[in-house]
């Protein structure tokens, strides 16, 4: 049942489900674009199945479809927007572009319009899954799946004034390979990545990109232990230290959090998730505030369809925030969003009224709502009829 109107309910709250005609299966974070709007991406939806851009505004919970891809402007976005400032957001594609190895678009939130920017080929890198990070001019970093030298994938930068890619660095395994995440910008012109593959054990490691001299260096491999494969981005937290998620690995092989320095580059296992507070995460964690940080787990918790969860930084300890039940939707793929008044908001790949996504309100603390209500939750009580296809 959701929530009653003007009022939080602590945990999970269903806003609005996906329906194919504003989109399905959003694998991606939700961008804010100031007041009441946020936008983001599905890996496909009613019109050519390629997927499209949508608009999500929180106080109706409208989810808007504004444009579809249609491969020659690229296809399967599995990325977050980034914005670029004047109503401009710039993606990456997984596939579609001209040698359907993915590509960069621009979309125009004044137009409602998706352009393709430009295409990648494979010697500039292939197959991108992450989102685009800001490098001040114009200028946007990103990683590659596969392509590059090695067809490991790379680092590449993009020009927005341009309109174009460029590869910066190519993943060799020995320095890492097949990158999901996208880049944190540290300090000195370093930017911090991790790779699912590569390393010494060959399940991932924490990589340096040098911007002044567009070089990738290995930081430091997983073991297993302290995690492995790890699917999401680094969050700073101050200092030499971040924190990120893995999927696998930890204590109970189900996934972690750990802690990086880029002083000493050196991994730490925090704490491993055990199923019951969550299973294989594939989202960064979100800061809070007070060394707070939540995030999601695509599997595990009451009904195995996924939690959000909290990390204490001082303490070192994961905890089960609420369980994912199919009907405020399910199996998560992406992190969370800082909204208004202490609220968080993020998507499902599945659950919701048809069992194709959903947008979803984390309230970590009940308590009235400063702005008009967290949309009513649907009544969903059928079983879950597909799980998620396999991604790399």
């Amino acid at each position: 049942m959701g929530a009653t109107p003007g009022f939080a309910v602590q945990g999970i709250t269903l806003e609005s489900s996906f329906t194919t005609i504003n989109g399905s299966i959003p694998f991606a974070a939700l961008t804010p674009a100031g007041g009441e709007i946020y936008y983001g991406t599905t890996v496909s939806d009613a019109a050519n199945n390629f997927g499209g851009v949508y608009k999500f505004k929180r106080t109706t919970g409208a989810i808007t479809l504004l444009d579809s891809f249609d491969s020659t402007n690229g296809s399967v976005p599995f990325a977050a927007l980034t914005a670029a400032g004047g109503g401009l957001y710039y993606g990456t594609t997984y596939s579609g572009g001209a040698s359907d190895l993915g590509g960069v678009f621009a979309f125009d939130s004044s137009t409602g319009a998706i352009t393709l920017e430009d295409s990648f080929t494979g010697p500039n890198g292939a197959n991108p899954y992450a989102a685009l990070t800001p490098a001040g001019g114009g200028l946007y970093y990103g990683t590659t799946y596969s392509g590059g030298s090695q067809d490991l994938g790379g680092v590449f930068a993009f020009n927005s004034t341009t309109g174009a890619i460029t590869l910066k660095d190519s993943f060799t395994g020995s320095n890492g390979g097949n990158s999901l995440a996208p880049l944190t910008e540290g300090e000195g012109g370093l930017y911090y990545g991790t790779t699912g593959h590569g390393g010494a054990n060959d399940i991932g490691g924490v990589f340096a990109f040098d911007s002044t001299t567009g070089t990738i260096t290995l930081k430091a491999s997983f073991s297993g232990p302290d995690g492995a494969i790890p699917h999401a981005a680094l969050t700073a937290a101050g200092g030499n230290l971040y924190y990120g998620t893995t999927r696998f690995g930890g204590a109970n092989g189900v996934g972690a959090v750990f802690a990086f320095n880029s002083g000493t580059g050196a991994i730490t296992l925090a704490d491993s998730f055990n199923g019951s507070n969550g299973a294989s995460p594939f989202a960064p964690l979100t800061p809070a505030g007070g060394g707070l940080y939540y995030g999601t787990t695509y599997s595990g918790g009451a009904q195995n369809l996924g939690t959000v969860f909290g990390f204490n930084s001082s303490t070192g300890a994961i905890t089960l925030q609420d369980s994912f039940r199919g009907s405020n939707g399910a199996n998560p793929l992406a992190g969370l969003t800082a909204g208004d008044g202490g609220l968080f908001y993020g998507t499902t790949v599945l659950g919701g009224a048809e069992n194709i996504g959903a947008i979803y309100s984390f309230n970590p603390v009940p308590g009235p709502l400063p702005v008009m209500g967290a949309g009513a939750a649907l009544s969903w009580s059928r079983r879950l009829r597909r799980r998620l296809r396999d991604r790399p």
